[in-house]
């Protein structure tokens, strides 16, 4: 089947940034704030210096890491119809996160601080919507206390879908905590290496830092078989070069420094090469989507093909306030100019206002982009059936098509956006007058009064309530 495909940088444009990188590792370091990563390395051949937390890291370590990572990533679910393996020939979608602290709110649309709640309906109607592959730990439970926010909204996301789900550990012992109630679901430890049903987005500190807790929680993750993304969050102007190549040689050195941890920590642990970079608006400073962006997510995909890792990129979402226009047009050219690239996975649908906002009816409506976007990448076959000759030579000079099985075999192959009107102006007036947005409420709300996922068994909850007590238990003990 014909696919597009987009490649922009040549092979010796991509060995220039790969040598860079590795001219980076070696001499300029990476600062790591753990003492039990430095001592990986050094003990694999890097040059440390504990005083100054900094690794310099030799290019053999760099060519050792890529022979031992998985070139392919199986992301498995608690229903195995949804397991998915990243290959590199097929791009998967996730939601927005991680964390968000504001939901455009489910009845009144006004903009307020997320609950535990707004994840579970959250999670739910991501569940239903068929071009989400995966489900981010989305909204910040805001009305869960701080030190068991991560686990509960783990737990809470977990029990609202049976998709795979992706997070993050702030240290150690949380990564502990979330693998133990994942090898509960999974039945087992054994069982959740084979079949991970999480995965761990990770994120270096912009410019070349890894602090204690995400590097110690990344180790442990390593260890357990469970995916980690290292998902840098570089700003170029800011934490990385003006150019564009020097803050691809950044997200490099990060993805790459993060991928020699986690290889001499555990060989074969899976990793996903992964960016979300943003520009710096050179008039306030903060961080914007633009083209730029979008250039940086091109690339960063194609060094990832390079060394044969899967990538996920964050290569959709919107800055504006409210779901308008620009929310649309945004999401529509960040999907249409990243999905040609290949990357295994995009993330940010739902999101406003560049991951500080999310929408239940923007989640709708960009399931929907997703899937006519999905659909020109795909392209067409030609073989004798696509090719109709019989049916051609059937129906002949000024006959029709309609009534051919031909047609009902495969009109479905065509596409057919679900909720944009395609009705005359007068039928849309009789019905209502309704605005894509009043469509997407409306199905917002018929999906979650219809859809509801299989829960966790509730012996397998009865465990997870116990293994929550004894997390509440040792943090307030720590702190």
């Amino acid at each position: 089947m014909n696919k597009p495909s987009l490649n922009f940088l040549s092979e010796e444009e991509v060995e220039k940034i790969h040598d860079a990188t590795l001219e980076v590792l070696r001499n300029t370091g990476i600062k790591i704030g753990s003492k039990k990563a430095l001592a990986i390395l050094e003990e694999a051949g890097a040059k440390v210096d504990y005083e100054e937390s900094k690794a310099l890291i030799p290019v053999g370590l760099v060519e050792e890491a890529l022979k031992r990572a998985p070139k392919t990533i199986k992301y498995c679910a608690r229903n195995p119809k949804y397991d998915v393996l990243l290959n590199k020939k097929e791009t998967h979608f996730i939601t927005d996160g991680i964390d968000i602290p504001f939901i455009r709110d489910w009845e009144t649309g006004e903009r307020r601080n997320s609950t535990n709640e707004d994840l579970a309906r959250w999670t739910r109607l991501s569940d239903y919507l068929d071009n989400i592959h995966f489900v981010w730990v989305t909204l910040a439970a805001g009305d869960v206390s701080p030190k068991m926010q991560s686990l509960t909204q783990l737990v809470t996301t977990l029990n609202n879908t049976e998709k795979h789900v992706e997070y993050e550990a702030h240290n150690a012992m949380e990564a502990q905590y979330m693998i133990e109630i994942a090898s509960i679901i999974a039945g087992g430890r054994e069982k959740l290496r084979e079949n991970p049903i999480i995965s761990a987005v990770q994120c270096p500190a912009s410019p070349l830092m890894f602090d204690q807790g995400t590097i110690e929680a990344t180790m442990e993750f390593a260890r357990a078989g469970i995916p980690v993304v290292y998902m840098d969050m570089p700003l170029a102007m800011e934490t990385c070069p003006a150019t564009l190549a020097g803050t691809i040689v950044i997200i490099n050195a990060e993805n790459l420094a993060g991928l020699v941890i986690s290889e001499f920590t555990k060989s074969g642990a899976p990793v996903v090469y992964s960016t979300c970079a943003s520009i710096a608006d050179p008039l306030s400073g903060a961080a914007i989507e633009s083209s730029g962006s979008s250039l940086l997510y091109l690339a960063s995909t194609q060094i990832a093909h390079y060394y044969g890792l899967p990538c996920e990129i964050c290569g959709s979402g919107s800055m504006s306030k409210m779901v308008d226009a620009q929310a649309g047009y945004e999401m529509a050219m960040s999907i249409n100019q990243n999905l040609p690239s290949g990357a295994d996975i995009i993330c940010g649908l739902g999101d406003l206002e560049v991951g500080l906002c999310v929408s239940p009816e923007k989640l709708v409506i960009d399931n929907e982009i997703v899937g006519e976007s999905s659909r020109f990448v795909r392209g067409f076959g030609i073989d004798d059936e696509s090719l109709a000759l019989d049916v051609i030579h059937k129906v002949g000079p000024g006959g029709h098509f309609l009534a051919e099985k031909h047609t009902l075999k495969h009109f479905k192959e065509l596409g057919h956006p679900q909720l944009s009107n395609m009705n005359t102006f007068e039928t849309w007036k009789e019905e209502g007058s309704k605005s894509i947005y009043g469509v997407a409420k409306e199905r917002v709300k018929e999906i979650l009064a219809m859809h509801k996922p299989e829960p966790i068994p509730a012996a397998t909850e009865e465990e997870i309530s116990k293994i929550l007590k004894r997390a509440r238990a040792e943090m307030l003990k720590n702190n």
